[in-house]
């Protein structure tokens, strides 16, 4: 099952349009995937964060190495990621860093995913627009903005120095791609 047909499309109004940037956006956007993993009912993260749990991850490299939040696969026994063609690809977790919140999965058939590039958070300024998107294409894609970075502490046990805030909020964040004017991922969605 998809991530994507559980969230409402974003209005067409708010989606970023091909002719507004020099990439290719729909490249860029294929690299955002669906996680869902499964967690052990007995797991430590099982009451705050749940046993199924669903979210975004982006492919950062040609060997389908895929970075997301990483209270998505914390505990996970289970983990799939589902690509912009809706298959299904089984996937492992390959850490976790709990300083960051980030959490790696690995594809075990990388065939056909597309990586993205990895940009520079630090070089985003208040006031930037960017793109915020989950898997889905143009449909799970916002035209927001940078409207602050400053520190944010999750009340699942971690604090970022310098997190990056949007507006207007995607709907459905976690682990989903800030993504600059370049084409490049800036930061992932908590």
């Amino acid at each position: 099952m998809s991530i994507d047909e559980q969230v409402p499309e974003i209005p067409s109004g708010l989606r970023p349009e091909a002719s507004e940037f020099s990439f290719d956006l729909d490249q860029v956007l294929s690299s955002v995937v669906s996680v869902r993993s499964e967690i052990p009912e007995d797991a430590f993260t099982a009451t705050s964060l749940g046993t199924d749990r669903r979210g975004h991850g982006v492919v950062i490299t040609d060997r389908g190495l895929v970075l997301t939040i990483g209270y998505l696969i914390v505990e996970a026994t289970q983990v799939w990621l589902i690509d912009g063609t809706g298959r299904a690809i089984a996937g492992t977790v390959a850490g976790y860093d709990q300083e960051t919140g980030f959490g790696l999965i690995q594809a075990l058939d990388p065939t056909g995913l597309t990586p993205m590039i990895i940009g520079r958070s630090g070089e985003l300024v208040e006031g930037e627009p960017v793109i915020f998107a989950g898997s889905g294409g143009r449909a799970q894609a916002l035209k927001t903005e940078v409207v602050s970075i400053r520190e944010f502490a999750g009340y699942w046990e971690y604090l970022l120095d310098q997190a990056i805030f949007t507006s207007p909020p995607h709907p459905f964040w976690g682990g989903g791609a800030l993504i600059g004017s370049d084409g490049t991922l800036r930061g992932i969605g908590s």
